[in-house]
């Protein structure tokens, strides 16, 4: 580069300091322009992503809607509000796939930092949305965690539309973003209430942990409100205005009536959840026109922005156009002017070297009108044309005596020297240069020869002197010393690095010794414990057997309580057969009972009518009485096998009753084996997993014990080899130190 400013015109380098203020301007403006530009292009994607909140704040009001219907159907058990929510999801659904468009029509370039995760986030939360409402259509999901989850789809929507005052480009436009994000909280808050409170009035309670949650909203509602109103400015006028609506009371008294729950229970929430929906739905429509306010005058906002940014940047390309054309003039200009003056002293110039050079016998002066600094160097050239050429002679005279010295000094003779007295004293002071730079080279070659010669003997004790040397052979000079330098450096740290060396290997063989006995004892170490382990396991496999023994005999157990439990059952069962045998038994004894009462009955009217028969019916008469004995004797048989029949019918129920007793023990018994066979069973499967693990410890022990061996081996190659270290340390020691250097 400095090779072609050297060989380039005066004129030229006019030419090209006058082109760089002119590119100097041209890039500060194009600078301009294209910041004005991407500036625009930015309010530009701002607006796209406000059009973005837009449709959020649009999808947000229908899923707050499907958040508080889904929250009442589920709390009236899916008698209310079946209509209004199949209604409102059609619109959600329209919603979603207008927010979807969107989205994909939008660079993601243009979002927000971590904009795009929380968009793929919504969209994964958005494709669950099916699966959530056949859960609330079947009731398979309370209305908590059908509340949660659009409160958690609404939660990251608006945390995109948080974001987006991030990338807002003025302090207005980030207030009212703000605002507007602080009254979509409020909003979302309203939205979640509605929900609670439809599931409370349908249920006529709070479910547990929602009147908490329900005060939280409330609050939270008005701390957003509060946050909305420190950014809102203008537009708190048309807040407030649409909050004057009467629909706006009828909520509160209602709000009041469920936040009294939390101080008395007793209190009977009989409002209609479908009325607190309607009135709620009411509420929030109203906050959604405001919603819709506060977006339009945003994107107002943003679009006087772009046309305040576009006029501005269509003015700065007119001013910049305007001033490169002007110093565009102006340059081409003084480039005219100055050009035609360095052409003129040029031509002069350029004769006078030719006249030096004997080309031409006549000289003329330069002829140039101007008072400027070209003016005046063309004067001072035609006053030294007239001195110049009367000290020519003399100083030719010298160059030449200069140049046969000079020729002599590049074949290697320094003796030599500029004799002849120059008239002009740049050339005296050139022969002197040239006369004192012989001297020097003398004196510089016989120190480099001195120092060389030392340098081929190993000793680099001396160096040579570089005072009053510069330029090149300064170079020369300082290249020596610092090659004498770096060879005292290289061998005081060879030296150094020999110690170092020797020092480590003495170390390492230390550590080596030390490795091998460490190994030695960790062998013998894992040899024992390989041995108890191998111990271990015979044990656990004892234990195991053990434990399937109990497991056998148990089950015998069971078989045998099972048995017994189906004998109890069969004495029950003939207890009842004997209980029956013998109720028909006690019929027969009536019976006979009866009959001895009638036969009794039958001797006594018999012996009457002996009696009244005299002698003829003594005979019938002794019949009678030995009828009425036998009657009697009958009684007392039938009483006393009644009684005996008392007394087995007493001892069935207590053998029914002991039956019984057995059979409730035998089946607490099996019960009692089965929670022991379930021990069992456990004690098996935990003494099996005990016998993998030992085994697999002790694999991993003789794993240990051959890599123990293989670092023992290693240990030994690493003291051979620190043996060698060491001798070849030694050696590098005692070769540096044959050696003459400073620092030895």
């Amino acid at each position: 580069m400095l090779k072609i400013l050297r060989r380039m015109s005066i004129k030229n380098k006019v030419k090209m300091l006058s082109f760089f203020p002119l590119v100097f301007i041209i890039s500060m403006s194009l600078y301009i322009d294209i910041g004005l530009y991407n500036k625009e292009s930015e309010l530009v994607n701002v607006k796209e992503i406000i059009n973005l909140n837009e449709k959020i704040s649009l999808l947000l009001h229908e899923t707050q809607k499907e958040r508080g219907s889904s929250a009442g159907f589920i709390g009236s058990s899916g008698l209310k509000f079946k209509d209004t929510l199949i209604s409102q999801r059609e619109l959600t659904n329209k919603n979603i796939e207008e927010f979807k468009k969107i989205i994909s029509q939008i660079p993601v370039e243009s979002y927000p930092e971590n904009g795009k995760t929380i968009m793929d986030k919504a969209l994964k939360e958005l494709a669950n949305i099916q699966s959530v409402r056949a859960d609330i259509d079947g009731l398979k999901i309370d209305a908590k965690k059908a509340i949660a989850y659009y409160t958690d789809l609404n939660s990251t929507l608006l945390s995109f539309v948080a974001l987006t005052s991030t990338i807002a480009k003025s302090e207005s436009s980030t207030k009212n973003i703000i605002a507007y994000y602080n009254f979509l909280m409020a909003k979302e808050r309203a939205g979640i209430e509605r929900a609670v409170g439809s599931n409370a009035f349908a249920t006529k309670t709070f479910a547990s942990g929602m009147y908490v949650k329900y005060l939280g909203l409330v609050n939270e509602q008005k701390i957003f409100f509060d946050a909305f109103f420190m950014y809102a400015g203008d537009n708190q006028t048309f807040f407030n205005e649409k909050v004057s609506n009467p629909v706006i009371q009828e909520v509160q008294k209602m709000r009041e009536l469920l936040l009294s729950y939390g101080e008395n229970k007793d209190v009977v929430l009989d409002v209609d959840s479908t009325v607190w929906y309607n009135k709620m739905t009411e509420k929030i429509n109203i906050l959604k026109q405001i919603d819709d306010y506060l977006a339009q005058n945003l994107l107002l906002e943003i679009e006087k922005e772009i046309s305040s940014e576009k006029n501005l940047m269509y003015f700065m390309i007119f001013a910049s156009a305007s001033i490169v054309i002007l110093t565009i003039y102006f340059v081409a200009f003084f480039n005219s002017s100055i050009g035609r003056g360095i052409d003129k002293i040029y031509a002069g110039i350029e004769q006078f070297m030719r006249y030096l050079n004997r080309e031409i016998n006549e000289l003329e002066y330069i002829d140039l009108n101007t008072k400027g600094e070209l003016g005046k160097l063309a004067t001072m050239v035609n006053s030294n044309i007239d001195r110049i050429n009367g000290d020519l002679e003399k100083d030719l005279l010298c160059v030449g005596e200069a140049s046969i010295t000079l020729d002599k000094f590049e074949k290697g003779y320094y003796s030599c020297r500029v004799r002849s007295v120059a008239a002009n004293p740049q050339v005296q002071t050139l022969a002197k240069t040239v006369n004192k730079m012989l001297d020097t080279q003398q004196r510089i070659n016989s120190d480099i020869l001195r120092v060389l010669g030392e340098y081929t003997n190993y000793n680099y004790m001396n160096t040579i002197s570089n005072n009053g040397i510069q330029g090149e052979l300064k170079k020369l000079v300082d290249g020596i010393n610092s090659l004498g330098e770096a060879i005292t450096s290289m061998l005081i740290e060879n030296k150094n690095n020999g110690e170092t060396l020797l020092n480590g290997s003495n170390q390492l063989t230390h550590n080596v010794d030390e490795l091998n006995k460490a190994s030695n004892d960790a062998a013998a170490r894992l040899e024992e414990t390989a041995a108890a382990v191998e111990e271990i396991t015979g044990n656990i496999v004892n234990s195991t057997q053990n434990v399937i023994k109990m497991s056998n005999y148990a089950n015998e157990l069971t078989i045998s309580a099972s048995q017994g439990e189906k004998l109890a059952n069969q004495t029950v069962n003939s207890m009842d057969d004997i209980n029956s045998q013998v109720s028909a038994i006690n019929e027969a004894i009536s019976v006979i009972d009866q009959i001895a009462f009638q036969t009794n009955i039958l001797s006594l009217n018999a012996a009457v009518e002996a009696a009244t028969a005299g002698e003829a019916g003594k005979g019938f008469a002794v019949v009678a009485a030995e009828v009425r004995n036998l009657a009697s004797r009958s009684a007392e048989a039938a009483n006393e096998i009644k009684a005996i029949v008392a007394n087995a019918t007493s001892k069935s129920n207590q053998g029914k009753e002991i039956a019984g007793e057995m059979i409730k023990g035998y089946s607490n018994l099996n019960d009692n084996i089965s929670s022991t066979l379930s021990l069992i069973k456990d004690v098996e499967n935990s003494a099996k997993e005990q016998k993998i693990a030992m085994e697999q410890i002790a694999d991993a022990i003789n794993s240990l014990d051959k890599q123990t061996q293989v670092n023992a081996n290693i240990a030994n190659q690493t003291n051979d080899i620190a043996s060698e270290t060491s001798i070849l340390a030694s050696n590098v020691v005692t070769a540096v130190n044959s050696k003459q250097f400073r620092g030895k």
